[in-house]
This record gives C-alpha cells, structure tokens and sequence, in this order.
C-alpha cells in the first residue's frame, strides 16, 4: 500500500508559499498586416487621403466641356455649356474607446497591463479603419448601402449618369479570369467623362477578397496566358506589369455580408474617387484619478473621419457571378 505523506511542509499545505497568482499572460500577437498584398485604409493609392476640418463635407461633379465642333470659316461660334451639379455630403464620424484603470491596479500592476492596454487601443484602432473603411468603399461597391456616387448609384452600376446626360456603365459579371479581366480593363479604357466625351481611364490597381489573392496574382503575374493550354503571351505580365494588387479578409464573406462577396472584384486607375477623410487622426489621453469621480485613472482615445465615393470615375467593377 502507498503511504501518502501529509506532514511537514509540503506545496499543497502552503501553495501561496511557491506560487504566484499567476506565472505569465497570454498576450495575443497579430499579423493580420503581413498579410500579402495587405488593403490599408491608410494606403494613398487605393483610398485617396484628405485632411477635414469639417463636420460635413459638401461637393458637386464638374461636367467638363465637351469637344471641339468644326466650324465653316466665319461661322457663328457656337457656346458650350459646362456646370457643376449633383451635390453629395459626407459627415465625420467620431470613434471613442475608453478604459477605466483603478489607481490600486495602476500602481501595482505586476505584468504590464497598462502599457499593453495602449498598444492594443492602438492595434484596434487600426483594425477598426481598415475594416470600416474597406466595407463602406470597395465592400460595399456593388449594393450602395452605405455610400452611393453623386448620381445616386452604387460604386459598380451600369447606369451611372452623367451631368450631360450619358449613361456610363463600369459593372460586369465574369468571374476572375484573364480574359473577364481583359473585359474589365476594357470598361475603364473605354469609360466617359462626365461631358459624355472619352476619359479613358488605365488600369493600374486591382482589389480582391483575400480568397481570390492567388488567382489574381496567377493571372497578372504569369508569363503566359494561366489556366490554359495555349502557348500565348499573358498581357498582363507584359503591358500591365506595374499594376498594385491588393487582397483584404474584410472584403471576404467571413466578414462581409455583402451578396457575392467571394467572387466580387475591383480595377482602378490612379484617378479614382475612393476616398476617405480624416478630421482627426487616432490620439489618447491618460485622465488622471484627481479628475475622476471614482479615483481612477482612464485610458480614453478617438479619431474621426469619413469614406465615401466623390464619383466613379477611374473604377470599374465585376461581381464575378458568371
């Protein structure tokens, strides 16, 4: 029979005596910015950057004016019209998080809770941009839901309008492929201007869920044509080599209830209208307990901006369903 000693001094009679209360802490540790091909609401290129210094911001397109008629020697000259219209708002949004530490546990804290807490505010703030703005501009360019063009449209739609009246349409359907998106480049070479006249608009950017990374990045960077069996020169490696790739989890349907959020993707040229607004970028402040009702110390940090779209110009987009 095993005698079990109970006497003496042992760790079950005196834990306190070789134990902490805790030996260590779980810091979570993110990479979700090393993704590949990483969409940043902070990225110039994709989301155009403005400084605000306003709650709402008001703008109108400006319809352009038109081109040259030819004209019979010592003809009357004809006017051409240009205007400004279809007047859009955006108002800032303002983003809070607050965290109470009480004086004890400032004071004592024995792990780096508090230093900790500033680096996560700072992480989640991020993480908050980027996820807003990436759902409310490129996430939500096919249904309009939280952001619509001046002409009322959503991003993706064939049947925008112009101030002169042309119908413009940068929506297609074919999923991501090379020849579909050959089709796509093609809407944005061929896209109008507001005066109804050639923009023509070079692709330069293509924005995907990161479910379809691999297969954009097949595509674009693949010497000959991929997923095919013809010996034949890929365009896309050849003339549009220089085009920005960018892959984003928020535009995926683990996060985006968006219809056709897996196959649905974006091309833009360098003059497009995504854009987001920046009234106040992320700051923090540490209240001290002698402004406090409770004696605490409170960790308190905000920003405010705004996405929207100023037009469609420079995008076009295909929902990837067929």
């Amino acid at each position: 029979m095993k005698i079990i000693y109970t006497g003496g001094h042992t760790t079950g009679l005196s834990p306190d005596a070789v134990q902490a209360s805790i030996n260590a802490v779980a810091w979570e540790r993110y990479m979700r910015e090393s993704q590949p091909g990483y969409l940043s609401a902070r990225d110039e290129f994709f989301v155009k950057q403005q400084q605000a210094n306003e709650m709402v911001y008001v703008w109108d397109e400006d319809s352009n004016v038109g081109a040259f008629e030819e004209t019979d020697e010592q003809a009357d000259i004809s006017n051409s019209d240009t205007r400004i219209g279809n007047q859009k708002t955006a108002r800032q949004k303002k983003y809070v998080k607050q965290i109470p530490i009480s004086w004890e546990a400032f004071k004592t804290d024995m792990v780096g809770k508090r230093e900790r807490i500033g680096q996560q505010i700072g992480d989640r703030a991020k993480l908050t941009q980027d996820k807003n703005t990436i759902l409310e501009t490129y996430g939500d360019a096919f249904a309009g839901t939280y952001n619509t063009t001046p002409d009322g449209d959503a991003l993706a739609s064939n049947s925008h309008t112009t101030l002169t009246g042309v119908n413009v349409d940068n929506l297609e359907t074919g999923v991501l492929n090379a020849d579909n998106l050959w089709t796509l480049v093609q809407s944005l070479a061929n896209q109008k201007a507001q005066d109804g006249e050639a923009g023509s608009q070079v692709f330069e950017g293509v924005v995907v869920p990161f479910i379809l990374y691999k297969t954009v990045k097949e595509t674009m960077n693949s010497q000959l044509v991929p997923f095919s069996g013809e010996n034949q020169v890929n365009l896309f490696d050849t003339d549009y080599g220089t085009v920005k790739i960018a892959a984003s989890i928020f535009l995926g349907s683990t996060y985006n209830a968006a219809t056709n959020a897996n196959t649905s993707y974006s091309i833009i040229s360098s003059n497009h209208m995504v854009t987001r607004r920046v009234l106040d970028g992320l700051n923090m402040d540490m209240i001290e307990p002698k402004y406090t009702a409770n004696d605490t110390y409170v960790e308190r940090a905000r920003y405010a901006e705004t996405r929207f779209f100023e037009s469609w110009t420079g995008y076009a987009g295909s929902n990837g369903t067929v």
